[in-house]
């Protein structure tokens, strides 16, 4: 399978307002002065499922999102490391990222289910790394002074919160609120379960 053919970019990314991640090709950018505007007031998320919670990475931190490729297991690893792949001509260690944030998966995936997985790959300072998510739901343009701060007492969210910078509330299907937590990317990566397999 041609990998470039399943690939969102970033370009493509920039130009989308609210709604599902799509491929769109041939849009125009906006121009560079209501860009900077808008990056000025917001932040461009987007948000995934991961069980059955919703979690968004910042768009700036994600390189590519890919239809799930060909991973090779690597023996004596532990069972958050779903092994590696070649992404462009790059190996790449791909993660089951709900592990990492204490997210529980009761059942097993449908076919449907597993054919909707996406592979996002988020760039660090230091290295990127490949997550595997259920869905990709949505681009969320998230202001600062909507983002709800998350308590490490707060429940069942109290060990996600240590790599998260808060809770944002976005409208769902049917019109409902549905919370999303926003990951910060360089806490997430940063944490010994992942930088001692870099």
């Amino acid at each position: 399978m041609d990998n470039e053919k399943n690939e969102i970019h970033l370009e493509d990314l920039n130009t989308l307002d609210s709604g599902a991640v799509k491929w769109i090709s041939g849009l125009e950018k906006p121009d560079k002065a209501s860009q900077e505007i808008e990056e000025e007031e917001y932040e461009r998320y987007i948000a995934v499922l991961l069980g059955e919670k919703e979690v968004a990475f910042r768009v700036i931190d994600i390189e590519a999102i890919l239809d799930v490729p060909r991973i090779t297991p690597v023996p004596g690893l532990p069972d958050y490391i779903l092994g590696i792949c070649n992404v462009r001509g790059e190996i790449t260690s791909v993660v089951d990222v709900r592990k990492i944030l204490g997210i529980n998966v009761q059942r097993q995936k449908t076919r449907r289910e597993r054919a909707a997985e996406k592979m996002i790959i988020l760039r660090g300072e230091l290295y990127s790394v490949g997550f595997i998510v259920d869905s990709v739901l949505d681009v969320l343009r998230v202001a600062e002074r909507s983002i709800v701060k998350i308590s490490a007492a707060d429940g069942e969210l109290a060990h996600i919160s240590q790599f998260a910078r808060g809770l944002f509330t976005r409208v769902g299907e049917e019109g409902r609120d549905n919370d999303v937590i926003l990951i910060d990317t360089e806490k997430l990566l940063s944490t010994r379960e992942l930088m001692q397999f870099q």
